[in-house]
């Protein structure tokens, strides 16, 4: 903790450089907000043509994957670039130069790469969150509030151990793109639509082996007033905050063993 200042120091240099070049800085959020604003009317435009998927109705649809995005742009903020860089560091021995200094690695890392790209994002699905609370009358009360960021807590640690699971790997291989695209991008675009939709083989996979529906599946479903919990107990509306702990902490444990495994390139 005595350390905290310094790495805060980081970030500080990060918005530092916004700031500096904020006329970049909007022109590029504008054009990044455009994206993600085009895809929830994509969205809006599919499901309102098919009225519901799998019971589930448009605004319903846009909430689950507003959570998604926010919990996958806060995690992104500290994760994105430590965990994509990962594996050219390792390869380029630029990984030594981390582990020479006499602070947390990890610490050291994802705030030195604080990433200011993700604003955009948690602005865009933050507002659809809202419109969609408004769509669908769901009362902001304390409790809805503070269940929301609990969510928004959860789901940005298991987005994180995502990130951290897929990457670590390139301690032990070459390379470990294909295992990121597969299971950090690819299998989490089913979390985009509700998992009652899928075969009950994906749905037990992203429950359980990978639980991406716990991002948002099932904790939507608190808002939403909803029974659609499968073949589970409806306490699973609830496990998000205590899945995403566990999921995180596992991940780091996995880290600092892959950094035990690390071999310096000499170079």
């Amino acid at each position: 903790m005595s350390r905290l200042p310094l790495y805060l120091a980081f970030i500080k240099i990060k918005l530092n450089g916004v700031v500096e070049y904020r006329g970049a800085f909007l022109l590029t959020s504008f054009s990044k907000a455009s994206v993600w604003v085009t895809e929830f009317l994509l969205i809006y435009i599919l499901i309102s043509k098919f009225k519901q998927i799998a019971g589930w109705g448009t605004y319903e649809v846009m909430f689950l994957y507003a959570l998604s995005l926010a919990s996958y742009s806060f995690a992104g903020f500290f994760l994105f670039h430590p965990c994509m860089k990962l594996a050219s560091r390792i390869q380029s021995g630029e990984f030594d130069e981390i582990l020479t200094k006499p602070i947390n690695p990890f610490l050291y890392l994802v705030c030195k790469e604080f990433s200011t790209g993700y604003f955009n994002n948690v602005i865009v699905a933050i507002g659809v969150i809202i419109i969609c609370f408004n769509k669908l009358q769901i009362t902001l009360s304390a409790m809805n509030l503070l269940f929301l960021v609990l969510v928004l807590i959860g789901g940005t640690l298991i987005q994180g151990a995502a990130f951290l699971f897929t990457s670590v790997p390139a301690f032990w291989i070459t390379n470990n793109k294909a295992l990121i695209d597969l299971f950090m991008f690819d299998l989490k675009r089913f979390i985009q639509y509700p998992i009652s939709a899928y075969s009950k083989f994906l749905q037990v996979l992203l429950t359980l082996l990978f639980p991406y529906a716990f991002i948002n599946f099932y904790p939507a479903q608190y808002f939403l007033e909803k029974n659609d919990f499968l073949m589970f107990h409806p306490l699973v509306q609830f496990l998000n905050p205590i899945i995403g702990i566990v999921l995180f902490t596992l991940a780091l444990m996995f880290f600092f063993k892959g950094i035990k495994h690390y071999n310096s390139t000499g170079s």
